[in-house]
Order: structure tokens, then sequence, then C-alpha cells
């Protein structure tokens, strides 16, 4: 009898003795440090990667071609007036380096090619690939904008002013787009599974930043002249300044 009530009494007394134990401020510290350690680690790795890569810089100049006209279009030109002035020739070479691979999901990018002035503007984009261009109808009258290029077919239908249709294209390279209705329209999208491209500006400069350091092979294109080449070295942390000379101008442009 004794024993059946001393028991209950023992235990009470060793749990207010011996209170549930709660994390010490040495357990805390360890907590905090191991994540401070973490982050550190993920800001080195990142601050490793930037130190593997580097930048290049430069300038696309532009002279005049041959006299011999070159034309883009699946159809025979023709002139329409008035026009809205057409942006630099410039924004339509697209520097890219060729044969880096790339081991990551790319984002997918936005981009737009609108139709005014029975025109497509801008004349060029580059995308890297998933991602889509939307093709608004910006004049008071249908358009139809298609592709037979390869990999990349398709039609979007007539649709009328005020409304925008999308494409997503999934496959790198070059694809050529018209207007069923209105022949002298053409657009290119330029589609890569990678990065490191860019259109230059209305002054033709142009960068590509996190370049894999070492020897790439950087390319300027124009749709009437095609490729050119250079073989450049990309210095961890450095810039690398190229030029380019493009005889894409008609006399008198």
């Amino acid at each position: 009898m004794i024993g059946s009530v001393l028991l209950p009494l023992l235990v009470a007394v060793a749990l207010i003795v011996a209170p549930p134990s709660r994390p010490t401020a040495t357990s805390t510290f360890a907590k905090a440090s191991t994540f401070a350690k973490a982050t550190a680690d993920r800001s080195a790795d990142r601050s490793g990667r930037q130190a593997e890569s580097g930048r290049v810089t430069g300038t696309v100049k532009l002279t005049t071609a041959s006299p011999a006209r070159s034309t883009a279009s699946a159809y025979e030109g023709r002139s329409v007036s008035p026009r809205a002035k057409a942006l630099p020739e410039s924004r339509n070479v697209v520097i890219f380096f060729d044969g880096i691979r790339v081991s990551v999901d790319l984002p997918a990018m936005k981009a737009s090619i609108a139709q005014k002035d029975e025109q497509f503007a801008p004349h060029v984009v580059a995308v890297t690939t998933g991602s889509s261009v939307s093709f608004p109808n910006d004049d008071p009258f249908f358009h139809n904008v298609f592709s037979l290029s390869q990999g990349s077919t398709f039609n979007l239908g007539r649709y009328p002013s005020g409304v925008s249709r999308s494409r997503v294209f999934a496959k790198p390279g070059v694809v050529k787009v018209f207007c069923e209705l209105h022949s002298h329209m053409s657009a290119v999208v330029r589609v890569f599974d990678h990065p490191w491209f860019a259109i230059p500006d209305d002054q033709g400069s142009f960068a590509i930043d996190d370049v894999p350091a070492g020897a790439h092979t950087l390319v300027a294109w124009h749709e009437r002249i095609g490729e050119r080449r250079d073989r450049i070295t990309i210095q961890p942390g450095q810039t690398t300044t190229v030029t380019f000379t493009l005889p894409v101008l008609e006399p008198g442009q």
C-alpha cells in the first residue's frame, strides 16, 4: 500500500527536478552556423561560376553590298506606300556563339513581331527554344501569318485588326515568316538552344554576358549574306571585344 502511494510521488518529483529538454544556446548556434555555411557555399558556387565565365562586347559595322540585289522573300517584291520607317539594318543582325552546350533548362522568352503598314516589325527576333512569339495585327485589314520552314511549319490563319495570335518555337533554327495575303511581307525568327546570343542596337553595339571561358566560335548572321565567323577566346572575369564588318547595305541605304 505504501509502495503504491510513493511511486506516483517519486515520478512527479523526477519530472520537477528534470523538466523536458529544450534547445540550448549551443544547439541553436550550431544550427545557425550550419545555415550560414550552406549560404556561404552557395555564394561561393555562384562566384565560382562567374569566375569561370567572361563577357564579349562588340560592334557590327555595315558596308554597302554589291549592286546585285538580293531578297529574302519567297515572293516577288512590290512597292507599298506610305510605309513606316524601318529599323536600322543593324537590328537585322544576330550575334551568337556556335558549339557551346548548355545542360540546364532554358527560361522561355516572349517576343513580338507586329504587323503594321504591311510590314513585320521588327523584321528579326531571336529567342530560346520553348519561347513564344506573338504577331499582333495593327493594320486596319486582315493578315495571315505562316511559315514553311523545316521543323517549324505553321499557319495562324486569317485574323482582323486588333487581334494577336502567337506561336511557340520548340526547335532551334531559322524560321522564315510570311503573310499569305501580302506577298512582300517577311520576317525571321532565330531560335537557339542556348542563351549566348544578341541583336545589336541601332548603333550596332552588342554584349553577351556569362560566356563560358575558353576558345569559341562567334557568329554574325544576316539573312542576305549568311554567316561571318570569328574564333575568339573568353578569359575568366574579363571582357573580349570583337568587331564584325558586314556588306549588307544596299546602294543609297
